[in-house]
């Protein structure tokens, strides 16, 4: 009698069910991974926004608590000039000071416009105020 040989190895079809399944998974690690480094260019961005907002309002507070007034603040294509400093900032789009009258002091409301992070046709503003009168001077004596 005849006994019957078992063949081993793959079928054609075992095979192109195993490349299907590889090829799903590449797809999804790949996709995952480019919409990791989207997200992390505009986490950097959203903090590279961040770090100009910040630079311009200390400058800015600075410049105010300094000499009690507005002057030698301006902005303009070359960056935000403080005195004698300009610094460029390269997603802040506009600086605007409105000066506002509580009783006889004047409190300063500072407004910056900057580009959102990854869509650079929007833009949103930031706004904060300084008051001088509350400037208050720390360490250093009078006499």
């Amino acid at each position: 009698m005849k006994t019957k040989r078992r063949k081993r190895g793959f079928t054609l079809t075992e095979l192109a069910v195993v490349l299907a399944v590889l090829a799903i998974v590449v797809t999804m690690v790949v996709s995952f991974d480019a919409l990791m480094h989207h997200r992390r260019a505009i986490s950097q961005q959203r903090l590279d926004a961040m770090e100009d907002i910040k630079v311009a309002e200390a400058l800015i507070e600075a410049q105010i608590e300094k000499t009690g007034d507005s002057q030698g603040i301006a902005f303009g294509s070359n960056g935000l000039t403080v005195g004698d400093a300009t610094v460029v900032l390269e997603r802040v789009t506009d600086v605007e000071i409105e000066i506002k009258r509580a009783d006889s002091d004047k409190i300063y409301f500072c407004t910056i416009t900057y580009m959102l992070p990854g869509r650079d046709d929007k833009t949103d503003t930031y706004t904060f105020c300084v008051d001088p009168s509350e400037v208050e001077t720390i360490g250093g004596s009078e006499g």
